[in-house]
């Protein structure tokens, strides 16, 4: 085992390369997220250009010339929120629109699981910090607000069973 004497991590092999598996499946499914998020806004009429940079800091595309971020998660079901770092935060008041897709958890019912929910107004929403049990801080983004509409349900069985295999959350173990 080696110990990382900066941030003192364990950094053993098997712990790197589960690290490694977890973060290539959360750049998967955001990947995923924003195909879905793309296609339902070419199908709405928008002329979408997509980032060729899966880790651009400052939005995932364009939409109608627009800056558009999409956030492609299990929400935070204790809270009925998406829950965003607070390092996120700047990003998401400096694009046009957000667009959330709802993974549906594995473990529990979400009844608003599947969803493409979009963030109206990326300035005025209601969002608060909380701090997990880990020690991590959180914002929670709730779904139920003004600022947030469900816009479309995901119907594909398949997409979705591809979006639970690529999610991370503990919701789903």
């Amino acid at each position: 085992m080696v110990i990382n004497k900066k941030c003192g991590l364990n950094t053993s092999k098997k712990n790197m390369v589960k690290n490694k598996s977890v973060n290539v499946k959360k750049v998967m499914l955001g990947m995923v997220g924003e195909k879905i998020v793309a296609q339902y806004l070419r199908n709405q009429g928008h002329a979408v250009e997509e980032s060729l940079d899966p880790f651009d800091s400052e939005k995932d595309m364009f939409m109608d010339g627009n800056k558009i971020e999409v956030k492609t998660q299990v929400p935070f079901m204790v809270e009925d929120s998406f829950a965003i770092h607070p390092s996120q935060l700047p990003k998401i008041h400096g694009n046009h629109k957000v667009y959330f897709v709802s993974v549906p958890p594995t473990k529990n019912f979400d009844p608003n699981g599947g969803w493409i929910y979009e963030l109206t107004d990326t300035q005025n929403f209601k969002c608060h910090r909380r701090t997990l049990s880990s020690g991590r801080e959180t914002l929670c983004i709730p779904r139920n607000q003004t600022a947030m509409q469900k816009i479309m349900k995901i119907k594909d069985a398949n997409l979705i069973k591809t979006l639970q295999d690529l999610s991370t959350s503990y919701f789903n173990y």
